[in-house]
């Protein structure tokens, strides 16, 4: 078994290029607590998240083919470490956000073919917010 991922993960990584990694300063709340919150709270979030990749990709070049995306989020002073999962609002919000930014044209499958949550990096003396690796993959 770990052969065949090993060789699939080799496959993916011949047909990629051109891979551009962001820093998105923003984190969402947990997927525990987004689920709970209301619309006037969620739509506060994912306006925060816009601002915040508008601001990063500012001078980015669109991207239209089909990509993979991961995240990862960086944990700064003051951020409890979550389960890998509960970052999943997270990834959505920062998913939309590349869309309004510009440099996503839409976050369907014909354009997004696969979505990777890292587990979190720790630096306490950094500012907090998510990483975004943008990887073009060649049609298949």
């Amino acid at each position: 078994m770990a052969d065949h991922i090993d060789n699939a993960l080799l496959r993916h990584e011949e047909s990629v290029s051109d891979r551009v990694r962001i820093f998105v300063p923003y984190l969402a709340s947990s997927t525990n607590v987004a689920l709970r919150q209301n619309r006037f709270a969620r739509s506060r979030e994912v306006k925060d998240a816009a601002w915040a990749a508008k601001a990063a990709c500012a001078g980015m070049e669109p991207i239209n083919g089909m990509v993979d995306l991961v995240f990862q989020p960086r944990l700064g002073k003051g951020q409890r470490m979550r389960d890998t999962s509960n970052y999943s609002a997270n990834v959505k919000h920062v998913e939309d956000a590349l869309v309004a930014a510009g440099v996503l044209p839409d976050d369907r499958g014909e354009y997004v073919r696969r979505i990777i949550m890292e587990p979190p990096e720790i630096d306490r003396k950094s500012e907090t917010g998510t990483w975004v690796e943008i990887i073009p993959v060649e049609a298949v």
